[in-house]
């Protein structure tokens, strides 16, 4: 490595120490809409992330008539934002209308802008076209443009491009027609709302404005969000970063050999079909119908699963006796289904490691460590009692056959 790479390779480390604070503070602050959203989707996906929801709360904010109560308190400063005409500061804004998803077609293609407000009395409309977290596509800024002149022609209007960090739109022709307007913009306008003691705002719909500027501050807001600073380091330090991402360890290359060995040590078990993150083991007495799996994906988390295979009509019954009698013993299996299904499923599964174990304990050897207790512990206690409770199913199986 050279001088000049080392001191790159510090800048971005030293880069890193504001984002592990801003996460560790984040970790500990409550954002009720991030958490409905894993409640609704799984914690896999999560509700800031889709476009619809913000173009649904700002849609309901910028129309004066909505429940809110905010009148146009929202409406007026986000205008403002936007470069909107000197005539908004006399127009009676209360006439004002939002609409979701204003369907328009040009040259025969089919178009939906996400947010338009339209006062007819005022002859005043602006267009919002909402990017959060993808991009412009099919000139559709043009051609919502060239929409709203042909059904607006002689309305006052205001086009608004919204971004988390200001994104100009693609075409240059575009950039003369449409205003950047930010989610920073969104934040402190509803940021100031708060503070504006003045105005009485309902406390349900306060608390529920905290709530979004939390959502936006977390996860929109440049230089307060995770996400968006994330992407400043990395394109700040890509050849550091990339050089860390190269050097990263390969959890299921690295954790496989220390289960083969253990395995290895078992008399008569057989390996069976193996891929880059999953490794089947059959012990001596079971049919190819059971067999034993360890699951290591990317992210280095280790599982153990007991699997059954898939029904057939030759294997139906026994797959019965041995659901029921895994469903019998709750303190030695942990049976996550209540229903025996016709294809693959656990009988069994419990985690070996978490993301808490693949720090530097895994180079100083705790982790190692502690896979192999998991493992001697396993062999020692628990697979004992989990052979004679299958060993006993496929010799029950057997004698009915052979009384049949």
């Amino acid at each position: 490595m050279t001088t000049d790479q080392a001191q790159a390779l510090e800048r971005a480390i030293q880069a890193l120490e504001p984002l592990k604070q801003l996460a560790h503070e984040q970790r500990l602050e409550f954002d009720a809409l991030d958490f409905v959203g894993q409640m609704r989707w799984g914690s896999g996906k999560r509700v800031w992330g889709p476009e619809d929801l913000h173009s649904n709360l700002l849609a309901w904010l910028l129309d004066p008539k909505q429940s809110h109560g905010l009148g146009t308190h929202f409406l007026i400063p986000f205008l403002g934002s936007a470069g909107a005409p000197p005539a908004i500061a006399t127009a009676d804004l209360t006439a004002t209308e939002s609409i979701r998803e204003w369907e328009n077609q040009v040259d025969e293609r089919w178009g939906y802008l996400d947010i338009l407000i339209v006062n007819e009395p005022a002859r005043m409309l602006c267009a919002i076209e909402n990017k959060t977290f993808s991009h412009e596509h099919s000139q559709q800024l043009t051609r919502y443009r060239q929409a709203l002149e042909t059904a607006y022609p002689d309305y006052e209007k205001t086009y608004v491009f919204l971004t988390p960090r200001g994104t100009k739109p693609f075409r240059r022709e575009e950039q003369e027609h449409w205003s950047c307007v930010t989610y920073t913009d969104i934040y402190e306008i509803i940021q100031r709302l708060d503070e504006d003691r003045e105005y009485c705002i309902a406390d349900d719909i306060r608390i529920f404005l905290r709530q979004y500027a939390t959502t936006l501050r977390r996860n929109l807001v440049p230089d307060t969000s995770i996400a968006q600073q994330a992407r400043r380091i990395y394109l700040e330090n890509r050849e550091s970063v990339e050089l860390l991402i190269a050097n990263r360890p390969n959890w299921p290359k690295e954790i496989k050999p220390l289960l083969k060995d253990a395995i290895d040590q078992q008399p008569g078990w057989e390996f069976g079909r193996e891929s880059s993150d999953r490794l089947r083991v059959f012990p001596t007495d079971w049919r190819r119908l059971v067999f034993l799996r360890f699951v290591i994906p990317a992210s280095g988390r280790l599982y153990f699963q007991l699997r059954i295979g898939a029904r057939s009509e030759e294997n139906d019954r026994v797959r019965t006796t041995l659901f029921e009698s895994v469903r019998e013993r709750p303190n030695l299996f942990r049976l996550k289904a209540t229903a025996l299904t016709e294809s693959w499923m656990s009988l069994h599964e419990e985690k070996i490691l978490g993301d808490d174990d693949l720090g530097v304990a895994w180079d100083d050897g705790t982790t190692r460590a502690k896979i192999e207790a998991w493992l001697e512990d396993f062999f020692d206690k628990i697979f004992p009692a989990m052979n004679e409770v299958i060993v006993n199913c496929f010799r029950k199986y057997e004698a009915e056959e052979q009384d049949a």
